[in-house]
């Protein structure tokens, strides 16, 4: 099979570019942080950070409208949010950043400016993908990067997209695929997309067609992961007036529209991180009430933490089989709890193999140095019940994945730990080291 993206064009300034590879052996270069276990006996009060999902989403859209648009929320947005207000600053757009409220002043859909500096994503992917496209936009080169997690995320099918409308792109090459040098403006036409690995890259052109003048047509390859990520773009979209719809057919067709964002915007909170909150319960054997809760209908597929063992906490039921395919995220915290309760078997969830670790892989090497079992399949794992945490006798690699960071603090604050990458945590929850009740020296 011929490679997709072997006719891609070079464009000047990376062509003899190539990437940093770290030494061999220096996992723990991100520093290191001990945490001590204790035992926690009074009720704990779990307030969860708003949905990266959400915000990211309405900060381009609101930066597309011509109106002030006051976003609401609860909690402390992540790393992964200020990587977006901090690019769409870059480009021109002003937002006013006040505590539970921002306030985004929209430039219109040609009102993007030339970055003086390189769009520095951060830890996102979603705002990577999201801003790869709208710089595909402009006639003019614009540089995209992010941090070392990011750089070993590579999105073929991102390239592909650009390429068959007439952008131009170069990007790194080997173990890291960034920066990208992106150099529109991209046409209207046709695009096939696998939808097998992320769904971003359909949100990704669905959120840029108001700056273009005509359709494109998607033909969607494989079967759909992360759906509801995909519809979530879909509906943002249509509160602003689009009339697209997104029904998984062969083929869709994307039409531009006028952005029109309300006045006010309410940010849900991310049901995703209440697994954390599960698991703190789990480990310390006592309550954890969620303040703020969002609704099933804005929880992305994490109300399963709810509703697939009937309303029960999931340490306390029977193995269960559950089907992860539109939330990949819960898979390490939801392992852990698993593994602590009744066991269980996740599946649906090959597309965890591309986050910022191989979350399959890395769950079961994460929770192994806990002394727990659970062994990887193609599409997620097989996890006895049953089990108890032991202090592992060497440093825990969290590969500087959030997700996985939070699991093992979890299982730390029980049986101690020192973990990799302190502070990784903030990508998706800034406070969650203060919900914690441990200490660290």
């Amino acid at each position: 099979m011929a490679n997709p993206l072997a006719g891609l064009r070079r464009m000047g300034g990376l062509e003899d570019w190539q990437p940093y590879h770290a030494v061999i052996g220096r996992e723990a270069t991100g520093g290191s942080v001990p945490i001590e276990a204790q035992d926690i006996t009074t009720k704990i009060q779990w307030q969860l950070a708003p949905s990266k999902s959400h915000m990211i989403r309405w900060l381009l859209l609101a930066a597309q409208g011509e109106k002030e648009v006051t976003l609401n929320f609860s909690g402390t947005p992540g790393e992964d949010v200020e990587s977006m207000a901090r690019c769409l600053s870059q480009l021109g757009v002003a937002i006013e950043k006040n505590e539970s409220q921002w306030v985004v002043s929209g430039v219109g859909v040609n009102g993007f400016k030339r970055p003086i500096s390189v769009l520095n994503c951060g830890n996102s992917g979603t705002t990577l993908r999201l801003l790869t496209i709208a710089a595909a936009r402009l006639n003019y080169p614009i540089m995209l990067d992010g941090d070392h997690t990011l750089r070993k995320r590579h999105s073929e099918t991102l390239l592909h997209i650009l390429e068959y409308l007439g952008a131009q792109v170069s990007h790194g090459t080997g173990l890291e695929s960034l920066p990208y040098l992106v150099h529109g403006p991209m046409e209207p036409g046709e695009v096939t997309l696998d939808v097998s690995r992320s769904s971003q890259p359909l949100s990704s052109l669905l959120l840029s067609m108001p700056a273009l003048e005509g359709e494109i047509r998607v033909n969607l390859a494989g079967q759909g992961v992360s759906r509801l990520h995909a519809q979530l773009s879909f509906e943002l979209a249509g509160k602003t007036g689009s009339e697209n719809q997104m029904d998984w057919r062969p083929h869709i067709k994307l039409k531009s529209w006028v952005v029109e964002c309300p006045d006010v915007v309410e940010i849900p909170s991310d049901r995703s991180l209440q697994a954390f909150a599960i698991l703190y319960q789990s480990v310390q054997g006592v309550e954890v009430e969620v303040t703020n809760l969002p609704s099933d209908e804005d929880s992305l597929g994490a109300e399963i933490l709810a509703t697939c063992a009937g309303g029960q906490m999931l340490s306390d039921v029977e193995e269960f089989k559950i089907d992860l395919r539109d939330s990949n995220d819960l898979l390490p915290p939801l392992a852990a709890i698993l593994a602590l309760g009744n066991g269980g078997t996740i599946t649906g969830a090959s597309h965890a193999r591309h986050k910022e670790s191989n979350r399959i892989e890395k769950t079961a090497e994460l929770l192994a140095q806990f002394g727990l079992t659970a062994t990887p399949t193609e599409d997620g794992l097989e996890i006895a019940g049953g089990q108890k945490p032991s202090s592992p006798n060497k440093i825990v690699k969290t590969h500087a994945d959030h997700r996985l960071w939070m699991t093992a603090a979890c299982l730390a604050s029980k049986v101690g730990a020192t973990l990799s990458h302190p502070n990784c945590y903030a990508v998706s929850d800034p406070d969650f080291i203060n919900k914690l009740k441990f200490t660290s020296q």
